[in-house]
């Protein structure tokens, strides 16, 4: 059995054409998930550590914060039960978006492989009619072979492994990995919430 994965639900480029430089979840997440507060916990510190990354001077310190990101999403599954007590619980399994599998795919990969290699990549960033230099890392390592090995890489045909991670190497060469962290954690709780129905 494989997921089916629907690469239309992906942010489209318009999307990364400006991006917020506030740190946190958005008010509507907050609004609808206040009544799962461990749950909002999880999803808040993922995007956390996601955006503190690009903050990192050391490659190996924004390669921490991504790895504390991506557990921290993914702790979203399990500690949702603790909020919907007797609930039927939704997993990432349960989404069709190609980003929040690929997000759990990279924690596995992070936690029982290797650590990936956060490489430094300079955007341009225009702030009123000035424009500056910014740098935000990218995991400049990932590899189809490797994510296809992992225990749920199974559960994924290998051309749609490649399209996940191409779209994600494309993606995050625009403002960085712990910005596709951000957003899939973002989508992961809009699913939640509808789940739900909050």
């Amino acid at each position: 059995m494989s997921y089916s994965l629907d690469f239309s639900s992906l942010p489209t480029d318009s999307s990364f054409s400006s991006r917020s430089i506030l740190i946190g979840v958005s008010q509507e997440i907050r609004g609808r998930l206040k009544s799962m507060p461990r749950t909002l916990e999880r999803i808040e510190s993922a995007i956390m550590f996601a955006k503190q990354c690009s903050k990192e001077s050391e490659p190996w310190r924004a390669a921490a914060y991504l790895r504390a990101a991506l557990a921290e999403y993914c702790s979203i599954e399990e500690i949702q039960k603790l909020d919907q007590v007797g609930a039927k619980h939704f997993r990432v399994g349960d989404s069709k978006n190609p980003l929040i599998h690929l997000l759990k795919l990279l924690r596995h990969l992070n936690i029982h492989v290797k650590s990936n290699v956060a490489a430094k990549h300079s955007i341009n960033v225009s702030l009123g009619d000035q424009i500056f230099d910014m740098d935000v890392y990218v995991i400049s390592d990932i590899n189809v072979m490797e994510l296809t090995k992992l225990r749920n890489g199974i559960f994924y045909t290998q051309a749609d492994l490649e399209r996940c991670v191409d779209w994600f190497n494309q993606h995050q060469s625009l403002w960085g990995a712990g910005d596709l962290i951000d957003i899939g954690t973002s989508m992961f709780a809009i699913e939640l919430a509808e789940h739900y129905g909050l």
